[in-house]
């Protein structure tokens, strides 16, 4: 699962901007609840690849809700920042990882809901 790969390659270095930016702090989230969030969000992904590689069906499933909530959390919190035009962040680099987690979930989701569909685990 070369997406879900990826999806951790875009989402784990904006997770760490975020809390270098203090985003949790300025949107009024506890760091120590939004880093068990993210915490549980990358071990259910990393559990999904090992039962992906078992051919167990719940891999799929467990990338399902992985693939919607990396876009969705990542579209709702960062994409009007982005859109209202200025400087994001750290600029090109910053764009390219909020980019990567919206593009590459998507693919993830639609990759996962066709093995849904064929019934196969992997």
């Amino acid at each position: 699962m070369f997406l879900s790969v990826a999806l951790m390659f875009f989402s784990i270095p904006h997770t760490l901007e975020d809390f270098a930016a203090g985003e949790p702090a300025e949107a009024g989230v506890p760091a120590a609840v939004l880093s068990l969030v993210v915490a549980t969000v990358l071990a259910l992904q990393a559990l999904g690849l090992y039962w992906i590689g078992r051919r167990q069906r719940k891999g799929l499933v467990a990338h399902l809700a992985v693939s919607l909530f990396w876009p969705v959390a990542a579209g709702v919190a960062q994409l009007p920042t982005i859109l209202g035009g200025g400087q994001y962040r750290s600029g090109f680099i910053s764009v390219l990882f909020v980019g990567g987690i919206l593009v590459v979930g998507t693919l993830l989701f639609v990759a996962t809901l066709f093995a849904v569909r064929e019934g196969s685990p992997t």
